[in-house]
């Protein structure tokens, strides 16, 4: 993938660069604590982390980012739901990137932590809608929905039925697919 974008619609804004593998490092030494705090108070949470963190990998292959993008997309994932720990409000995704940007997680990923409450079609909290959104909080957030469906035991079209709504297209389309694949025995 040549931009940090999956889309080729120059009208859309294109996310900073994110090329650095620094990055993704510096992301995972910061939100380990986070993590490992959170799990205290409840315990599975890590497993359920790692569970969106891959749905996300997943996602960013899927649509071409570089491995770098994607390991960086992977460890914001894993970070999504920390401000769970001050209890399960609405405004957790908000709590959630304050806390990480106290805890040295560069600006740029708490942008993203707080853009995965919004909707695709524009009915989050901050209304923004489609590609207004940070390309990397829209993968979030139709991983973090993936796990859930998944882990309720749900298909791939339960998935497909948000997109639009709830989720980008673009981002459903890649979890489905590779939802499929896995469950098509060979």
């Amino acid at each position: 993938m040549s931009s940090d974008h999956p889309t080729d619609d120059p009208s859309e804004p294109t996310d900073p660069p994110v090329d650095d593998p620094a990055l993704s490092e510096l992301v995972r030494e910061r939100g380990e604590p986070l993590l490992e705090a959170l799990e205290v108070s409840e315990p599975g949470f890590i497993e359920r982390a790692n569970a969106a963190g891959a749905y996300a990998l997943a996602t960013a292959v899927g649509l071409g980012f570089t491995r770098v993008q994607a390991e960086l997309c992977r460890q914001t994932a894993r970070l999504a739901d920390i401000g769970k720990i001050y209890g399960t409000t609405d405004v957790h995704f908000e709590a959630g990137a304050q806390l990480a940007r106290g805890s040295g997680v560069p600006g740029v990923v708490c942008e993203w932590l707080l853009g995965v409450a919004e909707h695709y079609d524009g009915t989050g909290p901050g209304g923004l809608s489609g590609a207004e959104i940070p390309v990397f909080s829209r993968i979030v957030r139709a991983a973090k929905r993936c796990d859930e469906i998944v882990s309720a035991g749900g298909a791939p079209a339960e998935l497909r039925a948000l997109a639009g709504g709830e989720l980008d297209a673009a981002m459903v389309d890649a979890l489905a697919l590779m939802l499929e694949r896995a469950s098509t025995p060979e």
